[in-house]
């Protein structure tokens, strides 16, 4: 550390610059034109664009060293091939005219660091660091180069520097954990962790990474100047309006919800009493109106209504929930209702639905006098009770929330019982829910009602309860000394009035919460933050909930009681609301997220503020409304972006939405989980072949407490027209363009040259059964094939000319909607041969392609009762009977790929073949051959002659008829919403020492990277030969689906079998040296 202390004493003498504008002339007006459109392409993450800008502003302003500066970030964004050396050579040109330019310091650093060139990385950001003491970055970063160089003991000073300079600062608490860690401080080890856990879910915590706006403030692009954005000044007036009557009879017991139910976009009303039911349509005035001929109108009697799209179809549905039970109604067609559901073993008193399992449709949780039920949605019409199976029935309940207080993704349950003690359950997925700790407190406390919200949008929910005589109480999230989560209670205030129901919402639009106290003698708004009365409104209540009438202004209210329903409107003196409406629903044809957009997170983000909302159901009164999500921007007029978590893991980000308008948001629909995606160099590109690894996955979810094996090799054939050298060195590429962590422990490629007449497929398929898949080639005599001269489906039909030529057409089937990568019905193809089948030595080869299932919606079928079958293929001998040959043997592990099959001893004079399966499949061509020893074959293993880790961005998938997938590596996006599990990455750079042999030491890359791999080119084949490559790659991939074990974290790390701890030691010592760069999240 004395060296480190000394560089940075010694510059401290030195002047830099850099930290703005340079000085000198000013730049042309239209230089400085072209440099902010630049930076502001940067923000839209278009880099290459942006570099374009850069260079339009140099060719104006020549000598602006910080536009340059702004080139070389543009430059190593856009992630080209070369361009990390190009960016330092530009940055290079900037240091020789202004050697103590900070930026270009602190920017070159980080590049030599990307690279894995510590000792340079450590001179640069050792100079930035001592230029800039108060910059965080530069202290986390050059701790991290001194990491790399295996100096824990002068790292831990300068990560415990960068997270004091920056407490939300992230990565420098796991990172100076693990130095101090290493250096024996395990005390001080484990208070940094407890704080990087405390800012888990914190919307203003920041990781720092090797991305831009990662990789902190002076390596991003800069303006001349900022135009700071004033708010708009704070409106006079009342919160709300006047109340207008909308019906004078006596709705003393009456629960009222919200949820657009004539599917007009605009948000309607339903009144539950005992002894009746209305509904009140909104029109295009602003008004409610009764409608006596709607449906559910006069709908027999509920304490409550859970709206939501219960069958996923894209209309509305209702829950009606009373002391009889529930009761769905779904609408379908438009406009029609009919009851689909009636379950009447146990009394409902409130509920909510939501998707429990996330399985991308709603479940019903209810409670009332004789306790709780779950009910499954197996989304073909039944559900299935569960809270007796998993000691969810409780006590007799009165209120339900549904809300994720542990900040891991999934839905906990709150239920506030008739009496103390309340109960809160963690949901640990796969139905398994156990008590919350840390609510002592909340569950013996008496209360009349209880809400839940990120007010403070500090990433963890708060719960707001309000006791009978109106004293309010919040529990807020925290750690003790142990670092255990504990829920502290907070008093915030005694109002003095009866309540008897608490709502959280931001009414006045300053982008904070407000608490909606309601009781007999009115309603009043307080700040949650203090405590303090913002509104008062001296008008008896007996129910009151949200609505939107105008969304531009933000919540409306209405209030029934003695003396009818009123609407509150929203009043003059509020900011403008920013209002979105998200769903599951999109153009794809199968969803992972349920098309209510229930239970996804949002994080707003504006005029460097944040907001943080859920589309749940937040408040105490009985039911659950369903309507857009409402947030003031305290007076600015956009949202700079808007960042969504699904309720199925999926992260999304939408840029610069306005306030004044319903933005409805789809989920984009993305391949999440399937496997490393293979390029090869064919002579003019990196072309897309197909995936590969997927018979590696690990921790797939097969059925509760159970996951997939893994198989840790494959091998690939590609034909010489796949895989020409280039500048003498065959290149393959394998890149993960989706959320995954691949680990490559060795790569190979194998060479064979085949004589006339002889075709070659490699043993390789997802073996579910004996025989296990082996690789190995087989070989067998072209004019001895025998195709089929008939294959017909389940129906009977004719598939003959798309099930005999390799043309990537396939026999139709019909999926399954609700379950990706199932069928509706089992797929059967029958394949009729014009002779008698060999019946030794026979292979089943199969060009075909199949979609992944992922672990969610495997859990998803399984709770449902159903089943992924893989194939099974029958034999008919020569008398007409059907032989079981090979049940569940396996199938094509991914995109199109021959698969070979080696068939058992077959049946006498067996004539035909028939493939069954309810997976996903796609069979292209099916033949079979018999396999004959080539004694020619002489085949050549190549290891690599190197091999480096890339940030290479995401390649442009695009999907054809039948799932068809093709990625264009030529088109690739530098950023997407993929995010990164947690630990430690191969550095950027040389990989060759890691994928040359197999010894357990892995080159490990996450989503948007890639493994590039060389192998020394072989002179021609001999004359009159065919050439043949297999690629194959020994390693693991594991996905970030909700489902897979340990799909958050890089670790624990795959082992070879046999490794013993000789070969431990030395992967180990491997590890230390390129697995250095720490990564995680977005």
């Amino acid at each position: 550390m004395r060296a480190a202390g000394l560089a940075l004493a010694t510059a401290l003498a030195v002047g830099f610059v850099g930290c703005g504008v340079d000085e000198g002339a000013a730049p042309p007006d239209a230089a400085v034109a072209h440099n902010d459109r630049g930076v502001a392409l940067m923000g839209r993450y278009q880099y290459a664009e942006a570099e374009g800008a850069f260079v339009a502003a140099l060719a104006l302003a020549p000598d602006w060293l910080d536009a340059r500066v702004n080139q070389a970030i543009a430059t190593l964004n856009r992630q080209e091939e070369g361009d990390e050396r190009l960016t330092l050579s530009i940055l290079r040109e900037v240091l020789d005219t202004e050697p103590n330019h900070l930026r270009a310091l602190y920017t070159s650093g980080i590049v030599h660091l990307y690279l894995g060139e510590a000792e340079a990385a450590q001179a640069m950001l050792q100079r930035a660091a001592a230029g800039d003491p108060r910059d965080a970055y530069a202290s986390y970063f050059l701790g991290q180069a001194l990491l790399q160089q295996g100096d824990h003991a002068a790292a831990a000073p300068l990560f415990l520097r960068a997270a004091e300079l920056d407490p939300y600062l992230r990565s420098a608490y796991w990172a100076g954990a693990q130095a101090l860690r290493r250096v024996g401080r395990e005390e001080d080890a484990a208070e940094l962790l407890a704080s990087y856990q405390r800012f888990e879910a914190h919307p203003a915590a920041r990781l720092a990474a090797f991305s831009y706006m990662r990789m902190g403030p002076k390596a991003e692009a800069r303006a001349v100047s900022v135009k700071e954005r004033e708010p708009s000044a704070v409106r006079e007036g009342a919160v709300f309006s006047d109340p207008v009557p909308l019906d004078q009879s006596d709705w003393t017991d009456a629960a009222l919800s919200v949820a657009d139910i004539d599917n007009d976009g605009r948000l309607d009303l339903l009144v539950n009493a005992p002894d009746r039911t209305r509904v009140y349509l909104g029109t295009n005035q602003n008004r409610l109106v009764a409608a006596a001929n709607h449906p559910l109108h006069d709908s027999p009697p509920a304490r409550a209504a859970l709206w939501g799209d219960v069958d996923n179809d894209g209309l509305i549905d209702v829950v009606l929930c009373s002391g009889e039970g529930v009761r769905l109604w779904q609408q379908a067609p438009v406009g029609e209702w009919h009851e689909a559901l009636a379950h009447t073993a146990l009394p409902c008193s409130d509920g909510a639905l939501f998707d429990a399992d996330h399985d991308g449709d709603l479940d019903i949780f209810f409670t009332g006098e004789e306790g709780n039920e779950l009910l499954s949605n197996n989304l073909d019409g039944t559900f299935r009770p569960l809270a007796a199976d998993y000691g969810l029935r409780g006590s007799p309940g009165r209120h339900v929330l549904a809300t994720d207080l542990d900040a891991d993704r999934d839905l906990d349950i709150a239920v506030l019982n008739q009496a103390p003690p309340h109960d809160i359950w963690r949901n640990d997925r796969t139905w398994r829910y156990e008590p919350m700790p840390g609510f002592d407190e909340l569950r013996a406390t008496e209360l009349a009602a209880l809400a839940v919200a990120d007010a403070d949008a500090n990433g963890r929910p708060e719960l707001y309860g309000v006791t009978a005589s109106g004293q309010v109480q919040a529990w807020v999230w925290n750690l003790n000394a142990d670092s255990e989560p504990i829920w502290s209670r907070q008093l915030l205030a005694q109002t003095q009035r009866p309540a008897h129901a608490i709502d959280v919402a931001d009414f006045d639009g300053d982008a904070t919460p407000e608490l909606l106290l309601a009781g007999s003698d009115g309603f009043l708004l307080l700040r949650t933050g203090t405590g303090a009365v913002q509104h008062v409104e001296d008008a008896p209540t007996s129910a009151l909930t949200r609505t939107l009438m105008q969304p531009a202004n933000g919540p409306a209210l209405v209030s029934a009681s003695a003396a009818g329903l009123h609407l509150w409107r929203a009043g003059p003196g509020r900011h403008a609301f920013l209002t979105l409406s998200p769903t599951g629903r999109s153009e794809a044809d199968q969803m992972r997220s349920n098309a209510s957009g229930i239970g996804t997170h949002a994080r707003v983000r504006f005029a460097g503020d944040w907001a943080v909302l859920d589309a749940l159901d937040a408040n105490s009164a009985p039911g659950q409304s369903l309507m857009p999500l409402s947030i003031g921007l305290d007076g600015f007029e956009q949202a700079d972006f808007v960042s969504l978590l699904w309720s199925d893991g999926v992260s999304q980000s939408e840029l610069d939405l306005a306030v004044g308008t319903v933005h409805a948001i789809p989920e984009t629909q993305r391949q999440l989980a399937s496997c490393p995606v293979l390029f090869a160099w064919n002579g003019t590109e990196h072309a897309f072949v197909s995936d590969m690894l997927g018979v590696a996955a690990m921790g797939l979810f097969s059925s509760p407490g159970e996951t997939v094996p893994a198989r840790p090799f494959e091998r690939f054939l590609l034909t010489a027209e796949q895989l020409a050298a280039k500048d003498g060195r065959y290149q393959i590429k394998l890149g993960e363009p989706m959320e995954e962590t691949a680990y490559i422990d060795a790569a190979r490629l194998h060479v064979y040259d085949l004589p006339p007449g002889w075709g070659i497929v490699l043993d390789e398929r997802l073996a579910t059964a004996e025989p296990a898949a082996t690789g190995r080639p087989i070989t067998w005599r072209l004019d001895e094939a025998q195709v089929p001269i008939q294959a017909t489906d389940a129906d009977g039909n004719d598939v003959t000319a798309i099930a005999t030529l390799a043309d990537r057409r396939a026999p139709p089937i019909e999926r399954d909607p609700r379950f990706i990568g199932l069928l509706k019905r089992e797929q059967r193809l029958t394949l009729e041969f014009d002779a008698p089948l060999p019946r030794q030595d026979a292979v089943l080869v199969a060009d075909a392609w199949m979609e992944y299932p992922y672990s969610q919606t495997v859990f998803a079928a399984w709770q449902a009762g159903l089943a992924y079958q893989p194939p099974s293929l029958e034999a008919r001998d020569g008398e007409g009977t059907w032989h079981s040959i090979a049940p569940a043997f396996g199938y094509p592990a991914g995109m199109p790929r021959k698969m070979a099959l080696p068939l058992p001893k077959l049946p006498r004079g067996t004539n035909a073949l028939r493939l069954s399966s309810n997976m996903e499949i796609y069979w292209d061509k099916v033949q079979v051959v018999r396999e004959q020893r080539l004694p020619e074959l002489s085949p050549v293993a190549l290891a690599p002659v190197a091999a480096r880790v890339a940030r290479s961005g995401f390649a442009q998938r695009t999907t054809g008829e039948q799932r068809l997938p093709h990625y264009d590596y030529g088109e690739r996006a530098t950023y997407w919403d993929a995010k990164l599990a947690r630990g430690y990455y191969t550095a950027i750079g040389s990989a060759t020492e890691l994928v040359r042999e197999e010894d357990g030491a892995l080159a490990i890359f996450g989503s948007g990277e890639e493994v590039h791999v060389e192998f020394a080119e072989l002179p021609p084949p001999p004359q009159n030969t065919t050439r043949w490559f297999a690629v194959e790659f020994r390693g693991w991939a594991r996905d970030m689906d909700l489902y897979t074990q340990h799909g958050d974290t890089v670790a624990p790390l795959p082992v070879p079998v046999g490794l013993d701890e000789t070969g431990i030691a030395k992967r180990d010592a491997l590890h230390a040296r390129y697995n250095v760069r720490f990564q995680e999240g977005l």
